[in-house]
């Protein structure tokens, strides 16, 4: 007679194979699900040398080359974007350069045409030339880097940072990977905050010679990012599943449903973009929470203020007025009208002591965000009427606190 004991090891034994199963068939599309195998990912030499040639950067991890023209894949079809010789997005309004803008792909102005910027829309109002260095993907730390490295026209009078406030968990990335699972390629610089002072960190990927001996930089890398042990080893599937399974229930049983549904959608032949996309909307969601929850970090935010007040200091080096430009995605201003608060709001206005913040989160809270988002699955980006208030709202602060004079 089989005995309890032997009645639920095969049972645990049989509910292992099958979730083991199930995490590896859908792990292959979607890679959010992660397992031992993603602690040193097999890289597709090919690829990176692709990536190498393209976009690396030895310094800054990746940024839009000179000279070039790509391609982004908008909501309502595909966006050709150029870049010029200086390395910004292209701006057809002629004129002296008075302001330039660095930052992420909110700065970039994902989603719209060259010509729907909010930088173009600004040179209109101004008269001149306000220049697009915007990257994708981009912390504050890398546009910081970027900044100071650049050579920009003498005319220069204001510069401007602007981001998502999720830079507070990018800048404490050293490896996209753990922070963004499967962006295997997004090595990046990182800044720390050691006895109040900044060390820079480089970035660990020099080249292709780098390539040779990735797993030793991976080594190297894991021992510096925070999320190497609190979102990537916490979300890791690894023997027992089952355990890793149970420990972050809620968030697994939700993406496995999403992704059945999805796949039987599928099968069925059913075009239904909301399904399609909820996976990944789940993930956008959670790292949009984990960004904020950051903000009642201590560290987290030093080290955020720290790279404000150097870019702050490095401006009025180089004779420019710096601007911080907060730019919410559409999930931050979802989260903030459901839960009543802001919770990046008292950082920022603390900062408004020390360096120029303009935050647009008031002038989005409990507006019609279909009219100002195009709502992607990359936490909804600013629609062409979007960036006609960035536009207005940075046109009033120059003019206001004399920024141009």
């Amino acid at each position: 007679m089989i005995s309890t004991i032997s009645i639920f090891f095969i049972i645990f034994i049989v509910s292992e194979i099958i979730l083991q199963g199930i995490i590896n068939y859908f792990r292959k599309d979607f890679q959010w699900l992660i397992t031992e195998k993603d602690e040193y990912p097999d890289f597709d030499k090919n690829a990176f040398k692709k990536f190498i040639h393209n976009s690396h950067d030895k310094e800054l991890g990746w940024v839009k080359n000179p000279n070039t023209t790509g391609i982004e894949h908008g909501k309502y079809g595909d966006i050709l974007y150029r870049i010029d010789e200086t390395g910004s997005r292209e701006n057809a309004v002629i004129g002296e350069t008075s302001i330039v803008t660095f930052g992420d792909s909110y700065t970039f102005c994902r989603q719209v045409e060259d010509s729907q910027t909010w930088q173009v829309y600004l040179s209109d109002k101004l008269g001149s030339k306000v220049l697009n260095y915007g990257v994708g993907n981009y912390g504050i730390d890398q546009a910081f880097l970027y900044y100071q490295r650049h050579t920009i026209p003498t005319t220069t009078k204001v510069v401007i940072l602007g981001f998502v406030p999720e830079t507070i968990c990018r800048i404490q990335s050293y490896w996209k990977h753990y922070l963004e699972f499967g962006n295997t390629f997004a090595f990046k610089p990182m800044f720390s905050l050691e006895d109040g002072k900044l060390i820079l960190h480089k970035n660990p990927i020099g080249g292709l010679e780098d390539f040779n001996n990735i797993n030793k930089v991976i080594r190297s890398v894991k021992n510096k990012d925070l999320f190497y042990k609190i979102k990537f080893r916490r979300f890791q599937f690894r023997f027992p599943y089952l355990l890793r399974y149970f420990l972050n229930f809620k968030r697994n049983s939700i993406l496995i449903f999403f992704l059945i549904k999805g796949k039987v959608y599928s099968i069925l032949k059913i075009k239904n973009a909301n399904i399609e996309n909820a996976p990944f909307s789940k993930i956008m969601l959670d790292n949009i929470k984990l960004s904020h929850d950051m903000y009642k970090n201590t560290y987290a935010c030093n080290l955020l203020e720290a790279i404000l007040i150097r870019f702050r200091d490095e401006a009025y080096k180089k004779g420019h007025k710096p601007l911080v430009l907060v730019m919410p995605q559409m999930m931050d201003i979802k989260i903030i009208n459901k839960y009543g608060r802001i919770p990046y709001g008292d950082f920022f206005s603390e900062i408004n002591n020390k360096v120029p913040v303009l935050d647009m989160t008031s002038y989005l809270n409990n507006a019609e965000l279909g009219k100002f988002y195009t709502e992607d699955v990359f936490g909804g980006h600013f629609s062409e009427l979007g960036n006609k208030l960035v536009a207005d709202k940075i046109l009033n602060y120059v003019n206001n606190n004399s920024f141009l004079t």
